[in-house]
């Protein structure tokens, strides 16, 4: 059952992610991540924490805008959906994971589409 609490935490989280990308801050996005994290990509890309987080140090300055299309938290996992736009255009849209452990959330996967 979704709680209105839990359902803060993981938007609260969510914003933490896209600030550390705001920032271009891996060290933020660090905290954010679990460790077994991972991502998928439209090309068949998978990419790991470590990748993500050196991929950050060389993201070209762009004013970006995340827009949240939709939220749920279902027991143990939560999920955001939303678009990404940097300097105006449309980069992909996504499809965040999100795992309660220990009695913290983290973000666990992000499915990246066209």
């Amino acid at each position: 059952m979704q709680t209105p609490a839990d359902l803060d935490a993981v938007l609260a989280l969510d914003e933490r992610w896209n600030a550390a990308y705001h920032h271009r801050d891996p060290g933020r996005m660090a905290q954010v991540l679990a460790e077994d994290w991972m991502a998928f990509f439209p090309d068949g890309t998978v990419v790991f924490k470590a990748d993500l987080l050196e991929g950050m140090l060389h993201n070209p300055p762009a004013a970006l805008v995340f827009e949240r299309h939709a939220s749920r938290v279902f027991g143990e996992t939560a999920i955001t959906r939303g678009t990404l736009y940097a300097d105006g255009e449309r980069v992909h849209s996504f499809l965040r994971v999100y795992g309660r452990r220990q009695g913290q959330w983290q973000a666990v996967s992000v499915q990246v589409v066209p």
